[in-house]
């Protein structure tokens, strides 16, 4: 199924804006759960790395963004913040190398259980991001959207904001939209570079390779 992916830079930031979040936010997030990833040594627990990860970039939207429209959100024991206004809701997730490659559709690095799958079907028949639904924000009213994040000690961190539709076999396998935050090929990240992007198409739409587990 084809999926949007945004790249252009100016359109990353205003995506993200719709939703009521930040490039520079965001990057800052990954990059706190990197450099606390960094301090993990062989004698830790087999894992720990994965979900130091997961823990520290949760923390870190929440420090990050927690007040005015975002508030903390422990339901289904995950570390999510969400926003009344946008009903976007975000959690962190660890992706394997294809976080933030626009030619390869990514997807979580370890497996995944119901609820992850019922928040991608969910997802699948949602509202529009960006769009207001009132006052009411019941959990089943929100988007849950997935900060993907890939590190490992031998290649750069990628990362990305990705809209999961589609699961099987404790997979994601599909998103509606992937805005991209670290491709690999910088450390600035995407929406920090603001130059000459007319080459570039704002939004593509393209299929993509699935790549199961």
């Amino acid at each position: 199924m084809p999926e949007a992916i945004i790249w252009n830079p100016v359109e990353v930031r205003n995506e993200l804006s719709a939703l009521g979040l930040d490039v520079d936010g965001l990057i800052d997030c990954v990059r706190y759960a990197e450099r606390e990833k960094s301090f993990v040594t062989d004698n830790d627990a087999i894992g720990f790395g994965s979900m130091v990860v997961y823990d520290k970039a949760g923390r870190a939207l929440r420090e990050k963004y927690l007040g005015s429209d975002w508030i903390k959100d422990d339901s289904d024991n995950q570390c999510a913040i969400k926003n009344s206004r946008t009903m976007v809701r975000v959690v962190p997730c660890n992706f394997d190398e294809f976080a933030g490659n626009r030619l390869v559709r990514p997807t979580n690095k370890s497996p995944k259980g119901e609820i992850s799958r019922k928040k991608s079907m969910c997802n699948k028949t949602a509202w529009l991001p960006g769009v207001a639904r009132g006052e009411s924000f019941a959990d089943g009213e929100f988007q849950t959207w997935v900060l993907g994040i890939f590190t490992d000690d031998e290649r750069p961190t990628t990362a990305e904001l990705s809209l999961p539709i589609a699961f099987s076999g404790n997979y994601f396998t599909d998103f509606g939209k992937r805005i991209l935050l670290l491709t690999g090929d910088d450390d600035e990240g995407i929406g920090r570079k603001l130059g000459d992007d007319s080459d570039n198409d704002a939004i593509e739409i393209v299929d993509i390779e699935i790549r199961r587990k």
